[in-house]
């Protein structure tokens, strides 16, 4: 088809070459030498992404117990789902750690892998942030969205990062080893403890210069600050680490730079939607996913971008529908006369579904591509490792 990979591209796949910088200890002491045990579970037959996706399925499970007991992520579960939660988001990081491995084991390493990889780990951010709510009871507000938002912008970042560099880092502290480890602890704070551990105040905030009385500063807020801590601290990472690389080139610099319009520009949209309509906020769950799905999309193409050697993916479709449902909606409701909350509704799930779509219809594309252009499956092993 040769929307996502023009043909002539194909070529530059030959030569891929994995690179990554993983400074974490964890990692080093604690994670890795338990991976390297783990991933001896695995037939040699098993394809290294039928891995990353078995790890997906667990994440999943999670999903669909917490929309079944908390569909609107603000009651409390039983006790034993979230242990399961904390075993499933364990599970999704030991396998997604363990594809890489097993890849080697069975000589299937590849641009599909890491691909792959990067789009699954994509849509489990969200879908993880959506149990998340659940287990510290944000409900469906703009805690949630935040939530999302600091969480898409540090993995939108560390994507244009690896674009700019050719290099994966993961810094001492990063999401995928103990940002992860951190959520796992939390979940099992909350079996044990119960969730009104994350909305019990802490202690009491004298802000009456600010608003009316004084006001409980609970866990939940605690660990907002400590989130905004984080990306702060990634997102001087991956600028630095862009700096150094350009550092000699202030154009091509400034180049880089405008790889993060899309990103904010396309948050500046949702802000401005929800702004001028709080009430889209009865349908956050498929708002949340459809903005997920987006992000997915993109940074889906910003890597496939820098696995073919293209230029920067600047315009991304689904990043215009915000703006296509702020235009529709006074359009339906003032000119067609429609009603305001039934074409909000309609509008948030019409969404999803364009971002499902147009998200399915990229990933088929690209799969279809390489594993046709490399000869080899995605989820089989058609050339088995010879000893």
């Amino acid at each position: 088809m040769g929307i996502f990979i023009p043909h002539e591209a194909l070529s530059n796949l030959k030569n891929y070459k994995y690179q990554s910088d993983d400074r974490s200890l964890v990692t080093k002491y604690v994670l890795k030498p338990f991976w390297l045990k783990f991933v001896k579970i695995f037939p040699l037959s098993m394809a290294p992404n039928a891995v990353t996706l078995s790890g997906l399925g667990f994440v999943i499970v999670n999903l669909i117990t917490t929309l079944y007991y908390d569909p609107y992520l603000d009651t409390p579960s039983p006790r034993w789902t979230y242990f399961t939660y904390a075993f499933g988001l364990f599970m999704y990081q030991t396998f997604d750690a363990c594809d890489g491995a097993h890849a080697r084991r069975t000589g299937q390493s590849g641009p599909l892998g890491e691909l792959f990889d990067h789009c699954v780990d994509a849509v489990n951010t969200t879908l993880c942030l959506i149990v998340f709510g659940s287990v510290t009871q944000t409900g469906c507000g703009f805690i949630l969205l935040l939530s999302q938002f600091g969480t898409l912008a540090n993995f939108y970042l560390s994507t244009w990062e690896e674009y700019h560099t050719h290099v994966l880092y993961l810094s001492e502290i990063s999401g995928p080893v103990e940002g992860i480890l951190i959520i796992i602890a939390m979940h099992l704070a909350t079996g044990i403890f119960g969730s009104t551990i994350w909305t019990t105040p802490l202690f009491q905030l004298d802000l009456g210069w600010l608003t009316q009385g004084n006001v409980g500063f609970t866990a939940t807020h605690a660990y907002t600050f400590i989130g905004a801590a984080g990306l702060y601290f990634n997102i001087h990472s991956a600028r630095r680490n862009v700096n150094n690389a350009f550092k000699n080139n202030k154009a091509k610099l400034n180049e880089a730079t405008k790889g993060l319009i899309p990103f904010f520009a396309y948050y500046t949209s949702i802000v401005v939607l929800l702004v001028t309509n709080p009430a889209i906020l009865d349908n956050t769950i498929p708002l949340v996913i459809s903005i997920g799905l987006t992000i997915a999309f993109s940074v889906g193409r910003i890597i496939t971008a820098h696995l073919t050697i293209q230029a920067f993916p600047m315009i991304n479709p689904p990043m215009f529908i915000p703006t296509v449902q702020l235009i529709s909606i006074p359009v339906l409701t003032h000119v067609f006369g429609y009603d305001y909350q039934k074409v909000l509704t309609a509008l948030g799930w019409g969404g999803l579904g364009l971002t499902v779509g147009i998200h399915s219809m990229f990933v088929t594309e690209i799969i279809y591509e390489i594993t046709t252009y490399l000869d080899i499956y995605a989820l089989t092993i058609k050339h088995p490792k010879t000893a």
